[in-house]
């Protein structure tokens, strides 16, 4: 018997879908993002040339970010993200 096909029937779980990446065994199964884990709130916001200015903000504190121009949503999202990462990092260091 396979290995896989044999794990499910000792199991019981003969009809549940089995992936990766998500947990369909809990109340909430949509996988875990950067969102979820950051206390930053964000913007991006269109310009009526095409561009797209996008900052960051910690609620309850006067930690913010300028306001940065890009020229997709793409970029000002992937700035977003890393800009996050980097805060999550340092937050991180200075509980140590």
């Amino acid at each position: 018997m396979n290995k896989l096909k044999e794990a499910r029937t000792t199991i019981g779980l003969q009809d549940q879908q089995i992936g990766y990446g998500k947990n369909y065994h809990t109340a909430h199964p949509e996988p875990i993002t950067w969102e979820n884990v950051s206390d930053l709130e964000h913007f991006v916001s269109a310009m009526p040339d095409g561009t797209f200015l996008a900052g960051m903000s910690l609620p309850a504190s006067d930690f913010a970010t300028p306001t940065y121009r890009f020229n997709s949503e793409a970029d000002a999202m992937q700035w977003i993200r890393n800009a996050s990462e980097s805060f999550r990092v340092k937050k991180a260091n200075q509980e140590q």
